[in-house]
């Protein structure tokens, strides 16, 4: 394991960047009690920064959702995304509390942190307008299209999946034994709506450039630069000032 897939909504009124210090947290602890769970040392995760895409519009948010949940079904780990026998949020009922216990192992009993707690999962923002049944059906539907197209794949090329049990029989230590592809492009935007997509990236320009001038002022010794709203490790390292969100 060096990696997963999420597809994640930043709300407007958590703080600015909360969605850092989530993933600082989901790693941080994740790696705890899987190595707690394991009896294993050092790195978990692979070590280079999380690869965060924004999605600007209603289908880059559908595909990428569908492209995260039939992924074990594209590596040929099992036929339906509802078979795969880790953690997935197919059969989840948009809108409807989830109750997850605190993973045993690691944490204390009487910790900080709650013996349980609610999950809900959220429609994508694009879609939110539609009913929780059509929203199902649409989710439902394009998962099925997707599993159909990669079955066709499978058979014209005579392969066969893992299968749910093979997966599970599999051990924790194994490496693969080929070499995952390096230096590739880590894009930031992704979009099939060639405007949405050239919107994003004109404000992603932006903020670089405000960063860049705001950091090498700070640099110079202007304490009172202001960073663009969305700086991260400055404002909580330097409190730097930060615009707010226009």
């Amino acid at each position: 394991m060096d990696h997963f897939r999420l597809v994640d909504t930043a709300v407007a009124r958590r703080p600015p960047r909360a969605e850092t210090a989530f993933y600082r947290w989901l790693f941080e602890f994740t790696a705890k009690c899987l190595n707690a769970l394991y009896g294993r040392w050092e790195n978990l995760w692979a070590t280079e920064v999380p690869s965060v895409v924004k999605l600007p519009d209603g289908e880059s948010q559908l595909a990428k959702l569908v492209y995260t949940l039939t992924n074990p079904v594209a590596a040929g780990l099992v036929e339906r995304s509802r078979t795969w026998p880790g953690v997935h949020s197919c059969g989840l009922d948009p809108r409807q509390p989830f109750p997850v216990e605190r993973p045993v192992g690691f944490f204390r009993a009487k910790g900080p942190v709650p013996p349980s707690a609610t999950l809900e999962v959220k429609p994508l923002p694009a879609w939110a307008h539609l009913s929780r049944e059509d929203y199902r059906a649409l989710l439902d539907r394009t998962i099925a299209e997707r599993e159909a197209a990669l079955a066709a794949d499978r058979a014209s090329a005579r392969r066969t999946v893992l299968g749910p049990r093979r997966v599970l029989a599999q051990s924790p230590f194994d490496t693969p034994a080929t070499h995952a592809p390096r230096r590739q492009l880590s894009p930031r935007v992704a979009s099939t709506n060639k405007w949405a997509r050239i919107e994003a990236l004109q404000r992603l320009k932006a903020f670089l450039e405000h960063y860049r001038r705001a950091w090498a002022a700070f640099r110079s010794g202007v304490r009172d630069a202001v960073f663009p709203p969305g700086t991260y490790a400055m404002r909580l390292q330097a409190g730097v000032c930060c615009a707010a969100p226009s």
